[in-house]
């Protein structure tokens, strides 16, 4: 079944139709749940996120996709925001930051992977939002929506379906029902047999005016997932099996040929990628890129003579077409004039404040090259430094050396582990802070004083279908070779790429460090990887400078894929 897999994701345009049938047989159907922590946004605020994907015919969380996508749909269906979001283990997270240029309007919140899109749309998960822009005065949108006060009942309804699960999946117990301004919060959370599993949780201020009503529950998208039919599908996508997928087309200024030819792919940087794939016979390419490195400026270049003669074009994801009216109104009064001004001024401190709560990035260090470990390093520090990279080769690094070639060309060479200078027979692999160069001159002639280190491996390797003798690699100071290279063939493109995760900023009033600091948090704590596998587990957070009511949802699965969500609320004042 993998070795299938991976033979089709190479060849997706050529796959009969009966291998898409019975792949998606195989794989059955996928859907994605996902919990966020509200549906009513001003500008400057964000939107927390945890996704889980479903796999209906093996009951637990899909290892299928290793990429879904979340998209802010405005009310014509047009795509606001889009996000890459990678999953490991069948979950995802991330946030989307509300831009102060998005005017104020009823949105869609969607979710999918690419493999969903073989279903209707309506097997995505889709729930309305509220995105209100306190900046603007054009609030026209909410002042003549039609229907039911968006006060009336608000709150009364929210999360009915919660309420009839709170006594019978985890129970929730907090050490008091009123707390103080910046107080500890203590909550235990008691998990009944056979309910443990990876949840999350969201503690977030109430507004009985500024309200939005119900979100979608886990409970109730498992319900509606449950309908979808296998026999339904268009077997037109494949899923992200290897990580994400980047596809793209050649094109010749000149009408040369588009077959057959090397596409050069590099994501520079510290941890960078790099790739070499061959074009179709409709000069089309396509690979798979799981790189910890998640910068998204990239490098694309055509191997080999007339290089400078193509241009390259990556494919963007395709509109979803989905527009759909909202199941209910917002509708704005003159007596929520204060509240908004409050919450906006509160936003505007919090971000003002950013530096001194930050979120941390959660980074990978093991980075392997492509070379593996096979290799030797020269840290220039450690050497005396000389004033040319000519010079640097001949006084410093054993092995290689720079000739010219037939045409004139100077070219860098690396000495095999059994070779003379003379029998080499291929130039190797020549990196420079993760760019593949061409043209071997612009690195003898560039400032060896910006080098840091240039690490040999000797071996032959093969890159896609090339063969290299060694690979020269050469890392700068400030790793910004990219930034000052310019070369007519170099397709500098931007990708869109999954952000990193993060460790979300967690306030504790232990210590007397931000005693000072202003604090209007109306989001307390967000938290999307908790697990709950013992019979307790006690949380702990701090309440902020805001008075009122708070919510505590946490939703999730439990390990035999029962969807959960429960809710308590408490007082601060």
């Amino acid at each position: 079944m993998t070795f299938f897999l991976v033979a089709v994701a190479a060849g997706q345009s050529n796959m009969p139709y009966s291998a898409y049938s019975n792949l998606i047989k195989d794989i059955g159907t996928e859907g994605v749940y996902v919990h966020y922590n509200t549906n009513l946004l001003f500008t400057g605020e964000y939107l927390h996120f945890k996704l889980y994907a479903l796999s209906k015919k093996n009951q637990s969380l899909s290892k299928t996709s290793k990429i879904a996508y979340v998209e802010l749909l405005d009310g014509d269906g047009e795509r606001k925001i889009i996000q890459k979001v990678k999953l490991v283990d069948g979950m995802g997270q991330g946030d989307i930051f509300v831009p102060t240029n998005l005017d104020s309007g009823h949105y869609t919140f969607v979710a999918y992977t690419a493999y969903m899109k073989n279903w209707p749309s309506d097997t995505f998960f889709a729930d309305d939002v509220v995105v209100l822009n306190p900046y603007t005065n054009d609030q026209k949108v909410f002042w003549e929506s039609k229907g039911k006060d968006s006060l009336d009942d608000g709150l009364m309804n929210l999360n009915k379906e919660a309420t009839k699960t709170l006594s019978k999946d985890l129970g929730l117990a907090l050490d008091k029902s009123q707390y103080g301004k910046r107080e500890k919060v203590r909550l235990k959370v008691e998990t009944k047999p056979n309910n443990s599993g990876i949840y999350s949780i969201s503690v977030r201020k109430l507004s009985k005016e500024l309200t939005y009503g119900d979100r979608i529950s886990p409970v109730d998208y498992t319900k509606n997932y449950k309908l979808v039919d296998l026999d339904e599908a268009s077997n037109d996508y494949l899923p992200d099996l290897r990580g994400e997928m980047v596809a793209g087309r050649l094109s010749s200024i000149n009408g040369l040929q588009t077959m057959n030819k090397k596409v050069v792919f590099s994501l520079p940087g510290n941890q960078y990628s790099f790739k070499m794939v061959t074009t179709d016979s409709e000069g089309k390419f396509r690979f798979s890129l799981h790189s910890e490195n998640l910068d998204t400026e990239s490098i694309f270049q055509v191997w080999g003579v007339d290089k400078d003669q193509y241009s390259v074009e990556v494919a963007s994801v395709p509109e979803l077409n989905l527009r759909r009216s909202p199941s209910k109104h917002f509708v704005l009064n003159k007596g929520m004039k204060k509240l908004i001004e409050e919450r906006s001024t509160h936003n505007q401190i919090e971000n003002a404040y950013f530096n001194s709560k930050p979120d941390t990035v959660k980074l990978n260090n093991n980075f392997i090259p492509i070379y593996g470990n096979n290799f030797i390093e020269y840290n220039l520090d450690e050497y005396t430094r000389f004033p040319t990279f000519r010079e640097t080769l001949v006084e410093i690094v054993d092995n290689a050396w720079i000739a010219s070639n037939n045409e004139g060309e100077e070219n860098i060479f690396v000495r095999d582990f059994e070779a003379t200078n003379m029998d080499v027979g291929y130039n190797p692999l020549i990196i420079v802070d993760g760019i593949l160069l061409q043209d071997h001159e612009d690195l003898i002639d560039y400032d060896v004083k910006r080098v840091e280190t240039i690490r040999l491996a000797r071996n032959q390797y093969v890159v896609g279908g090339q063969i290299f003798q060694g690979v020269f690699d050469v890392k700068t100071f400030d790793s910004d070779f990219a930034e000052n290279y310019q070369k007519t063939y170099l397709n500098k493109i931007s990708l869109l790429r999954p952000k990193p995760q993060k460790k979300y900023f967690k306030q504790n009033y232990g210590s007397k460090t931000f005693g000072t600091i202003p604090d209007f948090r109306q989001q307390l704590l967000w938290e999307p990887n908790l697990e709950l596998g013992e019979p307790t587990t006690t949380l702990e957070f701090y309440t902020s400078d805001l008075e009122g009511e708070f919510e505590i949802v946490i939703e999730g699965f439990t390990a035999r894929m029962q969807p959960v969500k429960v809710v308590t609320k408490f007082k601060v004042q």
